[in-house]
């Protein structure tokens, strides 16, 4: 912990903010890395568009963030709130945040949650059904569908013309939404072939689709007996005498879609990364999928979002009155930029930080405040544990039918996509056909990159 006289800032790097904010968007990790080993574990930081900023990472400083008052740091005012409207919950402050995180949570949390597992094991194999044996192929993408027609199901409870819409028009929506999350001046609609112009679009055709199915849903005679989200949400209303919102509705919905599918595919696809370059992990990963327990596959997990977090960084900004953090007193309006990438690598709480060892969670749950893939707080990712229960049935699915061939070549970098971190060459991978018991296969001579990271 510092020890400075009390001020309204902590020290930090005199760049430009505009200098900043081109530095944020292309290499954050890198310096935000370097910045704190040369100003400690909080810093000041002027970034264009956000405005006067503190970086902070550790487990201590953390926690005094992620259980602040919500009427004392907000959260709402964000890049992917504005993109997805003020009936997403990214975009929810205090009693109105409060009560949309009541209204989401079951359907991602418990037996509800678990009711899930065969429609995860079915789509699972529906994609895998595709996949080229014996030759390398990019996983990412795989991954992506998998996870996009699980959400969609759970979300909507069945297939159908509006569904097959949605499964084709959300990825080009992902895509350039991110873009715009990265730069909402060149997203801008400068004209019918713009990327901004295609965003506004899709969006539009999104809605419709939501309200066509908004209305078959309200239509149903046994909607209170109906299990998937949208039901779960419409009843939540009804039963409080609220009158449906269909923008709000929809707005909320493709948070859960977009936000929803593709973190989890990220992180299913370093998984295969790591895995591929880690035989004797693959082999008693492999060994206990093919057995009814998950302790060991659990571990991986928590493992894989502990050192390749997807998101690599959350936040929060100062209300009204001024906050105290590390003897620092922030003015109201300061942002905090909670750095997730380097909490989860302090080298103080995790020996050898980089380095890839599953053992570190076989039979112990993560700590809250230095394992944050997630977030943390009241702003913890609605969808954590649903993300989580989805990685272990896809992981299982995979494993009982393939083995997976492990790699010599480096490791993959990293390719900000403007929402999730992810591989750069789409985790690379070749599988053959289960054999009856585990064996070592030939390393594969897949295609990679240059190394970036252990």
């Amino acid at each position: 912990m510092n020890n400075p006289t009390k001020t309204s800032m902590p020290p930090g790097p005199g760049t430009p903010g505009r200098l900043n904010q081109a530095l944020f968007l292309l290499a954050r990790n890198r310096l935000f890395r370097r910045w704190h080993d040369q100003y400690g574990d909080i810093y000041f930081l002027d970034i264009a568009g956000f405005g006067p900023s503190v970086v902070i990472r550790g487990a201590e400083l953390h926690r005094k963030v992620f259980t602040a008052k919500d009427n004392v740091l907000h959260a709402g005012d964000n890049a992917l709130g504005r993109l997805l409207g003020d009936g997403s919950i990214f975009s929810m402050d205090e009693e109105q945040h409060l009560a949309e995180r009541r209204k989401l949570l079951p359907p991602f949390h418990g037996e509800r949650m678990r009711s899930y597992e065969k429609l995860v094991e079915d789509e699972a194999n529906r994609e895998m059904d595709t996949w080229p044996l014996d030759e390398p192929f990019p996983t990412q993408k795989s991954f992506n569908m998998i996870t996009l027609r699980i959400i969609l199901r759970a979300v909507f409870g069945a297939e159908g013309r509006e569904l097959s819409e949605l499964e084709e028009i959300i990825p080009p929506m992902t895509r350039y939404g991110q873009m715009k999350v990265a730069s909402d001046l060149l997203m801008r609609d400068y004209g019918r072939y713009s990327p901004g112009h295609r965003w506004e679009s899709l969006t539009a055709r999104f809605h419709e689709i939501i309200r066509v199915l908004i209305e078959k849903h309200l239509a149903d005679p046994d909607l209170d007996e109906r299990i998937d989200i949208l039901a779960l949400m419409l009843n939540s209303d009804l039963e409080q005498g609220h009158e449906i919102d269909f923008r709000a509705t929809g707005e909320e919905l493709m948070t859960i879609l977009l936000a929803g599918h593709e973190t989890t595919a990220s992180s299913l696809a370093w998984t295969i990364e790591r895995l591929t370059r880690h035989p004797e992990v693959l082999d008693r990963l492999t060994a206990e999928a093919r057995t009814d327990e998950n302790d060991y596959r659990l571990a991986v997990i928590n493992e894989v979002l502990r050192i390749r977090p997807v998101i690599g960084g959350t936040g929060r900004s100062v209300f009204r009155e001024d906050f105290e953090l590390d003897g620092w007193t922030l003015p109201a309006g300061t942002r905090i930029i909670c750095n997730i990438r380097d909490t989860n690598l302090d080298p103080e709480v995790y020996p050898e930080a980089d380095r890839f060892n599953p053992e570190r969670y076989l039979g112990k749950k993560p700590d809250t405040y230095s394992w944050i893939p997630f977030g943390g707080g009241m702003r913890r990712c609605i969808g954590a544990s649903f993300a989580q229960f989805e990685m272990d049935i896809v992981l299982r699915t995979l494993l009982r039918r393939f083995d997976l061939a492990t790699t010599s070549r480096p490791p993959e970098r990293e390719k900000f996509k403007g929402l999730a971190y992810a591989p750069a060459e789409g985790a690379v991978a070749m599988v053959r056909k289960a054999q009856p018991k585990v064996e070592e296969l030939r390393p594969a001579d897949l295609v990679g990159t240059e190394s970036g990271q252990a």
